[in-house]
């Protein structure tokens, strides 16, 4: 009798069906985001993004939490599920935030090639925009539902634009 052996489905898909920004898709597109996304721990207290520098990686987060800080201040915890660096893959532009593990961190990770190939596929890019879009949302509601915030906003504007001004004007 010929025995052929059962196939153990790959972890990473199991936990990729549970996340929101990939429930939902196809066991081929599931292969695929498993085979280009790698798992990675990252310990308490380490900093694995840079405010003003290059990032060539983007994150999901599976177990832990990551803060997220602009300008020394703590401006989101993050939590499983969640993703961090997307902005920066898509436009290859300094990270604006630094991201530190509150916790020990368990993600999945992928560089700029793996990035690619993800995102050559339709359906995976439009979810990733979507996750892009879902946190620009957000920083928009904070803005305009907290009072300080929104004022501070107001007045880092304000001094950019006359910084701006007084540059355009200087003589050559």
């Amino acid at each position: 009798m010929i025995h052929i052996p059962h196939r153990t489905v790959n972890p990473k898909i199991a936990e990729l069906k549970q996340l929101p920004i990939f429930a939902g898709l196809s066991p081929a597109l599931l292969r695929t985001l498993a085979s280009n996304l790698d798992e990675v721990t990252i310990p308490k207290g380490e900093k694995f993004v840079t405010e003003g520098r290059s990032n060539d990686t983007f994150f999901v987060i599976l177990e832990g939490q990551v803060e997220l800080t602009v300008g020394r201040t703590v401006h989101e915890v993050l939590k499983p599920g969640d993703v961090i660096g997307l902005p920066s893959m898509f436009t290859r532009l300094d990270s604006t935030a630094d991201a530190v593990a509150k916790t020990k961190v368990r993600a999945l990770v992928a560089s700029h090639r793996q990035f690619n190939s993800l995102v050559s596929n339709p359906e995976v890019e439009i979810r990733f925009k979507a996750a892009v879009f879902d946190r620009l949302r957000d920083e928009v509601f904070q803005l305009t539902h907290s009072p300080a915030r929104a004022k501070a906003a107001v007045a880092k504007t304000a001094t950019a634009k006359t910084a701006g001004a007084k540059t355009a004007r200087k003589p050559k």
